[in-house]
C-alpha cells in the first residue's frame, strides 16, 4: 500500500470551484479533502485505521493482542467475588413469628411524608426485609400509584453510606450519650420554663407526632417550635387566606373537569397531590364510551416542564407575563376585576378565541 501521508500536502481551490459549477446543484461535504477528493482521502476510505500500528516493529501488539488482555482483566475481575468472606452464620427462628413464612411476602399499608402532604403506600415485605413500595388503592393521595420518589426511597434502608451510629462533632457517638446531653440542656431550661428553648423541625403533618412535640412543650411553656423547610408552600397557604379568610388547602378534582388551565404550576409530578391529580387527569383523557371524550389541557409556564409535555396547548411566557395573562382570562371569563397589567399585555389571539 502507498503512504501518501509523507506527501506534500496541498489543495487545488480552481479545480474545486470548477468541481462544484459543474454540479449545478447544491451538494454536501464533510472536508476540503473530500471535495478535492484527494489522493489521501480516497486511501482512509479503504483503510479502517487512518493510522494502523506498524506490524514491522518486534513485540508490537496487535488489535487482536489487545482484545485478549482485556478479556483477560475481564475475566480475572470476576476472580475477585469468588474470594473468600469472613463466616457468617445463618441461624433459623427457634420459635418463628406467625406471621413470617418463607417465600410469601408480607404487605404494610404506611405514608410518606412530602412537604405538607403525604402519599399512602404499601410496602412488600420478605421475612421482615422490605423490598418493594407502591400506592395504596385505598389512599385518597395516591389512589394505588406512586411517583419516582416513593419508589426510590426502598434504596436508602440498603444504602452502605446511611449512618448507622449517632455522629458527634464528626465522631461516633451512643444514644445514651445523646440522652445524657439533651436532659442536661433541658435541665437548665426548666428552672426558668423554657425561655430560650427552641425546637425546629421540618413541617409536622402527623397528628400523632404532633400530639407527642406538644406534650414535650407542656414544662417548657416559655418554649418555641420552629417549622421550616427550604422549598415551602407559605405564600400558597397566605393566599388562600387572602381568598377564603382562613387557611385552607386547595382540593383540585381534575377527574371533573373537561378544560384546566394551568398557570405556570407542573401539577402532574411537584406539590402535595401530584400523585392523586395525575391519575385524575389521565382518567380523564381515556375514552370509555360513544358519548364520552377526553378533556383539554392548556398550559400557561415560564419554562418547559412535565405538564407542558402534555399539554394540548402550550403557551410560553415569561414569569412577569403570567399575572398580565390571568387578568386577561379573567375579564373574558367576565370576572370583575381590580386595576392591573391586563390592558398592558397582548394576548395572542387565537388562545382567547377557542372553544375546545
Amino acid at each position: 500500500m502507498t503512504d501518501h501521508s509523507k506527501e506534500p500536502y496541498s489543495l487545488d481551490l480552481v479545480s474545486m470551484r470548477a468541481t462544484l459549477e459543474k454540479n449545478g446543484r447544491r451538494s454536501f461535504w464533510r472536508s476540503l479533502d473530500e471535495l478535492a477528493q484527494t489522493r489521501s482521502y480516497q486511501d482512509s476510505l479503504r483503510r479502517e485505521f487512518v493510522s494502523p500500528p506498524s506490524k514491522d516493529l518486534a513485540g508490537a501488539v496487535t488489535r487482536r493482542d489487545a482484545l485478549k488482555l482485556m478479556a483477560a482483566s475481564a475475566a480475572f475481575a470476576g476472580l475477585t467475588t469468588c474470594t473468600k468472606l469472613p463466616p457468617e452464620k445463618i441461624v433459623p427462628y427457634t420459635q418463628a413469628p406467625e406471621e413470617f413464612i418463607p417465600g410469601v411476602p408480607l404487605f404494610y399499608a404506611t405514608a410518606m411524608p412530602r412537604g405538607d402532604s403525604a402519599i399512602g403506600l404499601l410496602v412488600e415485605s420478605h421475612m421482615g426485609r422490605p423490598t418493594k413500595v407502591e400506592g395504596n388503592p385505598g389512599h385518597p393521595g395516591s389512589l394505588g400509584a406512586a411517583d419516582v420518589f416513593a419508589q426510590a426511597s426502598i434504596l436508602t434502608l440498603y444504602d452502605p453510606d446511611r449512618s448507622q451510629v449517632p455522629i458527634h462533632l464528626g465522631r461516633v457517638a451512643s444514644w445514651d450519650a445523646f440522652l445524657a446531653a439533651i436532659e442536661n440542656a433541658l435541665n437548665q431550661h426548666r428552672s426558668t420554663g423554657g425561655t430560650g428553648l427552641r425546637l425546629l423541625t421540618e413541617t409536622i403533618t402527623s397528628p400523632t407526632l404532633a400530639a407527642q412535640i406538644r406534650d414535650f412543650l407542656v414544662p417548657y411553656p416559655g418554649a418555641k417550635w420552629h417549622q421550616y423547610e427550604p422549598v415551602s408552600r407559605d405564600s400558597a397557604r397566605d393566599g388562600a387566606r387572602l381568598a377564603y379568610g382562613e387557611y385552607v388547602n386547595t382540593v383540585y378534582r381534575f377527574d371533573r373537569a373537561g378544560v384546566v388551565l394551568s398557570l405556570d404550576a407542573d401539577f402532574l409530578c411537584a406539590g402535595p397531590g401530584s400523585v392523586r391529580y395525575a391519575r385524575d387527569f389521565s382518567d380523564r383523557r381515556r375514552i370509555t364510551g360513544t358519548e364520552s371524550g377526553m378533556n383539554r389541557l392548556y398550559v400557561v409556564e415560564t419554562m418547559p416542564s412535565n405538564t407542558g409535555a402534555m399539554a394540548d396547548h402550550r403557551l410560553p411566557l415569561r414569569s412577569s407575563e403570567v399575572e398580565s395573562f390571568t387578568r386577561v382570562v379573567a375579564e373574558k371569563l367576565g370576572i370583575k376585576i381590580g386595576a392591573g397589567g391586563a390592558q398592558t399585555f397582548r394576548t395572542p389571539p387565537a388562545w382567547m378565541s377557542r372553544r375546545q
